[in-house]
């Protein structure tokens, strides 16, 4: 049976009397489905079947053949055929009522799914790498605040992956070239992330700059360490160098732009947080083989709640307009 008491009785339509509408109709109405109740109304309204074709937008034998079917399964007989059309016999004129109480309130459950799907409120669990959370995703979280105030961000910064599986998070921004995660995530592929070889403007006055990958042997270098030395950036920029050319080590892209800045040697970092920090100088064009292929990511179930897919087109769009030269789409 299609008609469910106990979700309309919470329905505004119902305060005064919903369950005793319902418990009068539970018995007799066990075999129809809420379509044969619409047209039986429609044609009610029209007096003909018809008119009442017309109005559902159906043929006129398939509305004649439902109101024969659900006088049959009712057990009643609904309407007095006449050649000026169809009149509601008495039984039919006291289930009229009734059935309209039914129609308001599914149509006021249909008001309330639109509404809940459309309704944006709540926060959103976001979690990327600190250095992306700061220099490209902030801005484009306060200009999605201004459209929609009402969707509050949980900024999750972590070099580490934060599970989307074990509902850890909503969204991840997630740098990888190799798997995201569980095949059943829903993932959106963004423009690649560039990284170039920096060092600082005092090392390069006193040691001169690299002018490609190749000429990295003759310099001191700054390695990655931890969790960041096992990604593809990190390995291809290493393919380039050797250990004793390693003057120290970061575990952070962020840790790396002040130790690079600081003079130390020349290192790999994305090109959003080199152009933000004064004093580092682009030592060649950003080489392809860092490239890191750019994902945004939701959990089946997180993707369900409007702002969250929402959110995911808003920024996904935002990050494809991106001109900062930090990304290469």
């Amino acid at each position: 049976m299609i008609l469910c008491h106990v979700a309309f009785a919470a329905s505004s339509a119902f305060e005064k009397e919903p369950l005793c509408i319902f418990a009068e109709l539970e018995y007799t109405l066990q075999m129809y489905e809420w379509s044969d109740l619409r047209i039986f109304l429609a044609v009610a309204r029209e007096g003909s079947t018809l008119a009442a074709s017309r109005l559902l937008n159906m043929n006129q034998t398939t509305v004649s053949r439902r109101i024969e079917a659900l006088e049959h399964a009712l057990g009643l007989a609904l309407f007095t055929r006449t050649t000026r059309g169809f009149a509601l016999t008495p039984q039919g004129q006291a289930l009229l009522q009734k059935g309209k109480a039914v129609e308001v309130a599914a149509t006021d459950v249909e008001v309330e799914a639109t509404r809940l799907t459309r309704d944006l409120s709540g926060s959103i669990r976001v979690t990327a790498p600190e250095a992306m959370m700061t220099h490209l995703l902030g801005p484009i979280m306060l200009t999605y605040r201004t459209i929609h105030p009402e969707v509050r961000f949980e900024n999750l910064s972590a070099e580490h992956r934060i599970s989307l599986e074990k509902g850890e998070a909503d969204i991840a921004f997630r740098a990888t070239n190799g798997e995201l995660g569980s095949d059943t995530l829903i993932s959106v592929r963004l423009p690649n992330i560039t990284w170039g070889v920096y060092c600082s403007e005092a090392y390069a006055q006193c040691n001169g700059i690299p002018r490609s990958m190749i000429e990295m042997k003759d310099h001191a270098i700054v390695a990655y360490s931890g969790l960041v030395a096992t990604l593809h950036f990190s390995r291809a920029f290493m393919s380039f160098v050797n250990d004793a050319q390693v003057a120290t080590t970061s575990n952070s892209t962020l840790n790396m732009a002040g130790t690079v800045r600081a003079g130390l040697g020349v290192g790999l970092l994305p090109l959003m947080i080199g152009l933000a920090t004064p004093g580092l100088v682009l030592c060649f064009p950003p080489p392809l083989e860092t490239d890191s292929q750019w994902w945004l990511v939701a959990s089946p179930e997180a993707y369900q709640q409007p702002r969250v897919r929402s959110f995911m087109a808003f920024a996904a769009e935002r990050i494809r307009q991106d001109k900062s030269g930090g990304l290469r789409n």
